[in-house]
């Protein structure tokens, strides 16, 4: 069972990805940030502030929902699927790691989108 004493050290290598995954997080969902707020205010052109807030908003929530359906799903069926490729003797670029890779992509980006959607919906005082 293991230790739920805080004395007890923590791995190098387990902080580090720690920090890895952190750094990812941070600039995906900057990136997403930029991409909420540009299409926040790219719909100003065409709609309302409010109209055009939660459209990107919904379209935010849209990418995040995707990419945890997504993640969870490579997560869950990951093993199976490669198993099943190996099976079948399909020689595609799939792997687990690479579609969890991929999702948390999607799923940070998206979650930095709602946040700005947001963001701007209060700074346009919607």
């Amino acid at each position: 069972m293991p230790s739920t004493d805080s004395a007890v050290p923590v791995s190098r290598s387990r902080v580090e990805r720690i920090r890895r995954l952190v750094v990812a997080a941070a600039r995906w969902v900057t990136i997403g940030a930029a991409l909420g707020a540009a299409i926040s205010l790219a719909l100003l052109i065409v709609w309302t502030p409010r109209a055009a807030t939660d459209t990107a908003f919904a379209l935010g929530a849209l990418v995040l929902g995707f990419g945890v359906i997504a993640w969870s799903t490579a997560v869950g069926l990951g093993h199976t699927i490669e198993g099943m490729k190996a099976h079948l003797d399909v020689s595609a670029g799939w792997t687990e790691a690479s579609a969890r890779e991929a999702f948390f992509v999607v799923s940070w980006t998206g979650a930095g989108w709602v946040v700005a959607a947001a963001a701007c919906s209060i700074l346009l005082g919607v």
